[in-house]
């Protein structure tokens, strides 16, 4: 399977990332690195469950850890006020220093931002419903949506709804555009959640293989035969997927011409939100913080 970013996988240093690892350390999974992998699972499986929050046996059967090791492992993030408990329900939720990491990523990261006017034009041309989706761990997050004219609507999809990569038009563009070890890693984990997973595993490889070579997602779920939805990626510098943005139709709106005609109008606006995207990760803060200033601060006597 040939990975429309295979060539940056090549390289030593991704920007925003770390240097590649040399190939015998990448061979030797440390007991810390394990730690690390597994408590940031957990907290996408606590983020999944959204306000409700997550039981300890939820996290744990989520995960495939012990209840044991799962139990550890929320405490450390408890105690780290990435996660809050409820004494009454005993269920996790996402804590307040979740909201301050991402409040410190400031507008680097706001595609939700830069995409508005870009699913705005798409809503008034295409009359449909459009989405914007990121990646979040083994699933597509819904952060955005805009409703068009049209009066019949086809699958309501609520923002801040996660879905498994792999389900759906919008998630399907973000997976299609990851490397090819990434895309069977997601594969295999999502196929367990899923159901059969021989068949399904199959069902969503082939999803991607035909994303490739279309250029853009189209999928039809079998619970809502009468929808149709097209989406593409937004991708980087690197090529690598961003986000997603997919309109979403009755089917008899989105014959085979249409489902190009929108798949063009999707890849022109996710070019504007890609170009935005680099224009704004390119400015430079115009101050240090706190510690360009720390070694002039003096007591007051």
């Amino acid at each position: 399977m040939d990975s429309p970013s295979a060539t940056t996988q090549r390289t030593k240093k991704v920007r925003g990332g770390a240097p590649e690892a040399d190939p015998a350390e990448s061979a030797v999974t440390t007991a810390g690195a394990q730690c690390v992998r597994r408590a940031v699972g957990l907290l996408r499986i606590v983020a999944a469950h959204s306000g409700r929050g997550a039981s300890l046996s939820e996290v744990s059967r989520g995960s495939g850890l012990s209840k044991a090791t799962t139990h550890r492992l929320l405490r450390v993030l408890f105690e780290e006020a990435l996660l809050e408990y409820d004494v009454e329900t005993r269920r996790y939720r996402l804590g307040v220093e979740v909201f301050s990491l991402g409040a410190a990523m400031g507008e680097q990261f706001n595609v939700e931002r830069l995409a508005q006017p870009s699913l705005q034009r798409l809503a008034d041309e295409t009359e449909d419903t459009v989405y914007l989706a990121v990646r979040s761990g083994f699933d597509a997050l819904c952060v955005d949506m805009r409703e068009g004219r049209y009066p019949e609507k086809a699958l309501r999809l609520h923002v801040r709804d996660r879905w498994p990569l792999g389900v759906g038009a919008f998630s399907v563009a973000l997976l299609a555009y990851l490397p090819d070890v990434e895309v069977r890693r997601v594969v295999e984990h999502n196929a367990r959640r899923l159901g059969e997973a021989g068949d399904t595993a199959t069902a969503l490889l082939g999803q991607v293989a035909q994303t490739r070579r279309r250029g853009y997602a189209v999928t039809r779920l079998t619970q809502y035969p009468t929808m149709c939805a097209v989406a593409v990626p937004v991708l980087d510098a690197f090529r690598r997927p961003i986000a997603s943005l997919c309109v979403t139709a009755i089917l008899a709106r989105m014959g085979t011409p249409r489902q190009r005609e929108t798949a063009q109008r999707l890849r022109h606006e996710a070019s504007i939100v890609a170009g935005a995207w680099e224009s704004v990760r390119s400015v430079r803060p115009q101050s240090d913080g706190w510690w360009s200033v720390a070694a002039s601060v003096k007591a007051v006597e």
